[in-house]
């Protein structure tokens, strides 16, 4: 059996998608159990939260009361509460059920990756290389072993793009793509890789019309997006109503200079830890974007002969690259994009290099396989024919090579028992330790950007000791309190009537179960209270969620219409006989 035979068994590319996924992440599985740092620590404490209200207290997670003194959590773009990787959750546990998201989603997008390079027109062997270029570069590596879960959604891009190429050719690659963009919406991707996904593929599908002079293509992606939006109602309507109300603050003056771009894209010093030039500003997980060039050259091989057949990626290389380097002046393009819906709330432009990376490795690729015929048509010679492979080789090994002490340094902290305390309160910590003390039934006043609008809200005096009441008004005691994820109860005995504010965000969704009025003292609770024993019950819900879920059951139950209408037409069209 040839090489080319293997490559083309059915499960080539799914076999080889697993190996590589099992590879990349095999660091994080021997520490299956162990606690990450950095974002690690923020995102572990969001999956554990969600988990927490429906085991432990039978609540369907509407709020987070763990995290800067409350805060939002169904309807938070990075919270995947009605994902299927939920379930991993639910199952595994936070810890363990993050782990193995990194590794599905690592297989769902070197797999999606192949075949979208397939779509194009590539050899398998040459998707792979383009695959591995892509989904196991250095960029994907640096941000999965931060613990940016949302990154993981960006699996979903390339059978997006897949799908969205071959709408043409039937209805049910329509829905496959909405789908792709519906579990990156209900999942932990409905900020930065939906955002940056709606964008590469409006201009990739803007330039293809261009050059096949079709809307087809355009007019797909718009039904598409239509249909996504309308079946994760449930989530998008609450969630933009939220942002539109509280505007999260991006960063539109961000920059990187020119002189760092060698270290960017060509440098061998890759780690969460690096520092490469001297303006970075954040880590290096923001900015790292390793292309071998190997594959630069591969890439250039491909564009100069066929340049009137591959300019389009050319043109988004060149565009992500700029974007990239953030606000370099007025007619910069991210100067201008910072002013748009989402990118308004963006921050760290070095996260657009990701499409440099994929138009960089898909140029590679028809590089690849414009040297394999070359070679095996023009020489007699074996190692000239050998010499693209090679070349595909160095590159993917480089790869690998980059990835394994990257993804080796996320995990440096066993897990550990830790007491739980049966009554909630905030505490203030010298650094984050977020999942720490949501395990003690502790909430964190200091931890990572969460919600940027506002800043951790909590009521700690000049020593940081965090109260969990204060007496605005009146006389009070308060004879008991039990804080829940969505329930907050008291029961008061008042001499006199008054006001009092409490240790807990206030968002619109609180509501008091007698009906007394809530109101907000610098972000947090206040309610009045009666004269003598008033138990006082508060409740969340997220605002919209029901306009949602009607939304999301009407788009299901059309679409469910619109694909049986289909396909009855296609069962009574009568048969042509030649």
């Amino acid at each position: 059996m040839t090489v080319t035979d293997i490559t083309k068994h059915k499960l080539f590319a799914p076999g080889l998608s697993a190996v590589l996924a099992l590879y990349y992440t095999l660091p994080f599985l021997l520490k299956i159990t162990w606690w990450g740092g950095r974002d690690w620590d923020l995102f572990t404490t969001m999956a554990a939260v969600p988990v927490g209200s429906l085991l432990d207290y039978g609540q369907f997670p509407f709020w987070n009361l763990y995290l800067g003194g409350g805060n939002i959590l169904f309807h938070h773009p990075e919270v995947a509460v009605l994902s299927p990787f939920f379930l991993l959750y639910l199952v595994f546990g936070a810890v363990v059920g993050l782990k193995l998201q990194v590794l599905i989603c690592y297989f769902i997008g070197f797999y999606g990756s192949i075949k979208l390079s397939e779509q194009l027109g590539m050899s398998t062997l040459a998707a792979a290389m383009t695959s591995v270029a892509y989904f196991g570069s250095v960029h994907f590596a640096l941000h999965f072993a931060e613990g940016h879960m949302p990154f993981t959604h960006f699996c979903f891009l390339p059978w997006f793009l897949y799908f969205l190429l071959r709408s043409p050719s039937g209805l049910k690659h329509l829905l496959a793509a909405s789908i792709c963009l519906v579990l990156m919406i209900l999942g932990n991707g409905a900020a930065i890789p939906l955002l940056y996904t709606l964008t590469f593929s409006t201009l990739l599908v803007v330039l293809l019309s261009v050059t096949q002079k079709s809307y087809l293509l355009l007019k797909n992606l718009a039904l598409m997006v239509v249909a996504a939006l309308g079946l994760s109602a449930i989530k998008i309507i609450p969630m933009a109503i939220y942002l539109l109300e509280n505007r999260w603050v991006g960063n539109p003056d961000e920059s990187i200079p020119l002189g760092a771009l060698g270290s960017i894209f060509f440098g061998l010093t890759h780690s969460l830890y690096a520092r490469n030039f001297p303006e970075q500003f954040w880590a290096w997980h923001e900015y790292g974007a390793y292309l071998s060039p190997l594959l630069i050259a591969l890439a250039l091989s491909a564009l100069v002969p066929k340049w009137r057949r591959y300019w389009h990626w050319m043109v988004l290389l060149v565009f992500f690259l700029i974007l990239g380097l953030g606000d370099f002046g007025w007619f910069s393009p991210w100067s201008i994009v910072s002013h748009l819906p989402g990118f308004s709330s963006a921050r760290c432009t070095g996260r657009a290099f990701q499409f440099v990376i994929l138009a960089g490795a898909i140029l590679g690729g028809f590089g690849f396989d414009l040297w394999r015929r070359r070679f095996g048509a023009l020489s007699k010679k074996r190692w000239l024919r050998l010499l693209p492979y090679a070349a595909a080789v160095i590159v993917v090994a480089t790869n690998l090579g980059f990835a394994w002490p990257i993804m080796s340094s996320a995990f440096k902290t066993e897990a550990q028992n830790v007491q739980r305390f049966e009554m909630f309160s905030h505490v203030v910590d010298e650094k984050p330790q977020a999942y720490k003390n949501y395990l003690a039934n502790r909430g964190s006043l200091i931890t990572p950007w969460l919600s940027a609008y506002h800043p951790s809200r909590g009521l700690v005096d000049a020593v940081n000791t965090v109260h969990m009441e204060h007496v605005l008004s009146g006389k009070v005691e308060s004879l008991k309190r039990q804080y829940t994820p969505n329930r907050i109860s008291y029961v008061l005995s008042a001499s006199e009537a008054g006001r009092m504010v409490i240790s807990m965000g206030y968002d619109r969704g609180w509501r008091a179960e007698d009906g007394r009025e809530l109101r907000q003292q610098q972000g947090l609770l206040t309610f009045d209270f009666n004269q003598g024993t008033d138990r006082v019950v508060l409740v969340y819900r997220t605002p919209y969620i029901l306009t949602g879920l009607v939304v999301s059951t009407a788009f299901l139950i059309g679409l469910i219409g619109v694909v049986a209408t289909v396909s009855r037409r296609r069962i009574q069209a009568p048969s042509v006989s030649g």
